[in-house]
């Protein structure tokens, strides 16, 4: 296992600690991070099981620059990066997740992380090499693949508010030099600490999740093909819509009506994942062509008590995908030569399908369904890239890329709202073109710098939850372009980079007129995002490791529509985008004995926000504290205790207005200490 060589390697202090070099497989042909021509950072397994990361929606911990937390529940994720974010519209996000290379649909970005080797987090527009909806950047994880070494890691754990992790992944030879296999399982428990006495319960706003995945890889030794499949399922299910008073968060009492008829009280959120991919490679020369097709299902159900009413939907979505590659082989295989070019050509195919049932009921003072309405709708995209960079001299990159992608859009929807029906049909159709074009020069051994401009797009399309006839009408297309410049320093004892950047999004599509639940997207204006980035880490001794990372980010509306929803924003600051962040963070190696100690010490600092275009909810900046201290009394075991959240800071993570009822929140979860026990072999 990858973390307990780690661990060898630091335990044997006469060793000197090399850093090998770190392989972006997200840039289609395995380039090193040191010569990416582009903002990037990277999380291995060992960063991740430190910061007790077991699923996208804690990657935060790990990447000081990206702001993650959820709306209303971990269906709809809110992903901020650079300015650029999905806060107000969940199921097309500005930042998509990949796993393996394979898009992830939007319910279900937040998910759980099994035999992850590494997170990458691409920084800016990725347009280029993955189309859509990657505006603000993009976040593959990299999973293990089983190859001939032997592989074995039990995790155990106990945490606050009775929760609990387990989990176990082996892997390794299943016919010697031709086939291997993998199989993954965790179950994980994290309940809230929100509590109702209407409800009777004082653990609200948590989720469980039970998740597998397995894997065969066939791939005979000395042949240059491969093929592999994996199959995995991911449930979860939570109470986490519970909301309390805007200003009455730190309290943890939820707003529930104390007259509510038990048949309403219930908070129920419910999402499962079957994910199955088919891939293959085959080297010749200094080419790998590969392929791979995906299929995904996310089932979902949700209901929940708001007020006097009761909303309750189910969602089924369906997305198949299909990518055929071909690009010069790179770092991971060794076979980077001082060839004058490397490039990658592709061509992708993506098809979407959402079918979708609402309920709203009105409860109080007697049962009356306001809505009841049903939609499907179908998204298709066709595209061909390529992506060349010429190595002009031993220090000179350049990088140009190309994109075409055809969008296609469908839906259909009806519904009674009130007694009144309201239905409709349409379909739209977008041809777009991204371009891309980067520079890289190499001052010396240590120092790289480099600019970057690139291009990234949300597509046409309808609004997915549809409430009235408006929603046939559609919206735009939204589009980016970035402007980035950044140095990058890689020493023996120090590792540091920074970019400054500009984003400008034109078109940007928003929910517009209507109340709470009953909004239409719309293409609401534009925005201008503009911030500096930096990451640095110090090994101080060879015991201790300290690290800094940020950012400081000015996003604001540039233009804007007025609208029932927001009336006079122009320059008003774009929600869910903190205007800093700052991480600071101590690592040690302890050796004592035949044991090794590693303390941990980590504070985060989020700036101030807003949770609504019109500026009117606001979250004051915090800073959390998380410390953790591990004991290796073997090489293959590890206990670790923990805690997030020490100081018990109140923080609300999602805020909405809900007309004359008033102003809500969700509260994050206050202190967390856990104890887990890892073998490893």
């Amino acid at each position: 296992m990858a973390a307990a060589q780690a661990q060898g390697v630091l335990q044997d202090e006469g060793e000197a600690r090399t850093l090998a070099p770190v392989v972006v497989s997200a840039s289609k042909r395995g380039e090193t991070l040191e010569r990416l021509n582009g903002a990037a950072s990277v999380a291995d397994r060992l960063d991740l099981d430190d910061a007790q990361v077991d699923s996208t929606l804690a990657l935060d911990r790990v990447f000081p620059e990206l702001y993650m937390s959820h709306s209303a529940t971990f269906l709809f994720p809110i992903i901020t990066l650079r300015g650029v974010t999905s806060a107000q519209d969940f199921y097309n996000p500005a930042l998509t997740v990949y796993v393996d290379g394979v898009p992830q649909l939007p319910t279900f970005a937040a998910q759980s992380l099994l035999g992850v080797e590494q997170v990458e987090l691409l920084k800016g527009p990725q347009g280029t090499l993955y189309g859509k909806s990657a505006q603000g950047g993009v976040l593959n994880i990299v999973t293990h693949k089983p190859d001939a070494t032997p592989r074995f890691v039990a995790r155990g754990g106990v945490a606050s508010r009775d929760g609990y992790q387990l989990q176990a992944e082996g892997a390794g030879p299943l016919v010697q030099d031709l086939l291997y296999g993998s199989v993954s399982l965790l179950a994980n428990d994290a309940n809230g600490d929100v509590r109702s006495e209407v409800i009777g319960s004082d653990h609200l706003g948590g989720v469980r999740s039970r998740a597998g995945n397995v894997k065969l890889r066939l791939a005979p030794t000395g042949s240059p093909w491969e093929l592999g499949l994996s199959a995995g399922r991911d449930c979860a299910m939570g109470d986490q819509e519970v909301y309390t008073r805007f200003d009455d968060y730190r309290s943890r009492r939820a707003y529930v009506l104390p007259n509510l008829p038990e048949a309403y009280r219930d908070f129920y959120q419910r999402r499962c994942a079957n994910s199955f991919a088919a891939s293959g490679q085959y080297d010749f020369d200094v080419w790998r062509l590969s392929a791979v097709a995906s299929s995904q299902r996310v089932n979902t159900t949700r209901r929940w008590p708001l007020d006097a009413y009761f909303p309750q939907f189910s969602e089924h979505w369906k997305q198949n995908t299909q990518e055929v590659r071909l690009a010069t082989r790179g770092a991971e295989d060794g076979a980077q030569a001082l060839r004058a070019w490397d490039a990658v050509f592709g061509l992708y195919r993506q098809e979407v399908d959402l079918s979708r049932g609402y309920q709203f009921d009105m409860v109080l003072p007697g049962f009356y369904r306001v809505v009841d309405s049903g939609s499907s709708n179908r998204n298709e995209s066709l595209a061909a890239y390529g992506d060349v960079t010429w190595h002009l001299s031993s220090r000179l990159d350049l990088t140009t890329g190309l994109r075409f992608t055809r969008d296609e859009a469908r839906t259909k929807f009806q519904g009674d709202q009130m007694g009144a029906t309201f239905q409709g049909r349409a379909s739209s159709r977008q041809n777009t073109w991204l371009g891309h074009v980067a520079a890289g020069y190499q001052f010396s051994p240590q120092w790289r710098g480099y600019v970057n401009v690139a291009q990234g797009y949300k597509p046409l399309g309808y609004n997915l939850a549809p409430s009235n006839v408006d929603d046939a009408e559609g919206y735009g297309r939204e589009r980016s372009v970035s402007y980035e410049a950044g140095v990058r320093y890689t020493g023996r004892d120090v590792r540091a980079g920074m970019a400054v950047y500009r984003v400008d999004s034109k078109d940007v599509q928003l929910y517009g007129d209507g109340d709470m639940g009953y909004q239409t997207l719309r293409n609401v204006g534009d925005t201008r995002s503009v911030g500096v980035e930096f990451n640095a880490e110090w090994d101080i001794t060879r015991q201790w490791t300290l690290a800094a990372g940020g950012f400081v980010n000015d996003a604001t509306f540039r233009r804007f529509i007025d609208s029932s929803a927001c009336t006079g924003c122009q320059d008003n600051d774009v929600p869910m985008a903190p205007g800093y962040g700052l991480t600071l963070s101590a690592k040690g190696r302890l050796q004592v004995g035949e044991t090794l100690l590693r303390p941990q010490l980590t504070a985060r600092r989020t700036g101030s926000h807003y949770f609504d275009s019109a500026n009117t909810l606001r979250q004051d900046a915090y800073t959390l504290v998380d410390a953790a201290l591990a004991w290796s009394p073997t090489r293959s075991l590890e206990l670790m205790l923990y805690a997030h959240n020490l100081t018990d800071k109140a923080y609300r993570t999602y805020g909405f207005s809900y007309g004359a009822t008033g102003n809500f929140a969700q509260v994050a979860p206050g202190r967390t200490v856990g104890l887990t026990a890892t073998y490893m072999y």
